[in-house]
């Protein structure tokens, strides 16, 4: 199974002028990553317009419906922040975690994730490195 989070899957200057470009681009990034077909990337937009996935602090989860879970080949994360702030529906987002799981995975992945934001040297440094290791060391840690 490959790394839950991948070099690869670490954007840090992404462009989107809307909340569903920037499930897009997560979509996109676990397509390319050979992590999921196309319709779960699809689904990613469709569950996204059901219940949103902002966490607060400039933070979102996309991820797709339980049904399109068939379309995941492996679990893994995609990390997308954004030069500009985009708006969602209660709030800004700065930085979307895409999130790909074929079973209940991704609750730990959910939990986890919520308690690195928590610690806030931790989200500061998820907001501003320029280091992609150090991201992808950071979310690891944690899963």
């Amino acid at each position: 199974m490959a790394e839950l989070l991948q070099l690869a899957g670490i954007t840090l200057d992404a462009t989107a002028s809307s909340r569903e470009e920037a499930v897009s681009i997560c979509g996109s990034l676990l397509v390319d990553l050979g992590a999921v077909s196309q319709e779960y990337a699809d689904a990613m937009w469709e569950r996204e317009q059901i219940f949103p996935s902002e966490l607060g602090d400039g933070f979102a989860i996309p991820h797709g419906t339980d049904e399109s879970r068939q379309y995941v080949t492996f679990d893994q994360l995609v990390f997308v922040r954004f030069a500009e702030p985009v708006s969602w529906v209660n709030e800004d987002i700065s930085v979307c975690v895409g999130i790909a799981s074929q079973g209940d995975g991704h609750v730990e992945i959910l939990g986890n994730l919520a308690d690195l934001l928590m610690d806030e040297d931790s989200a500061h440094t998820l907001r501003t490195t320029s280091d992609p290791e150090v991201i992808r060391d950071l979310i690891l840690k944690g899963a």
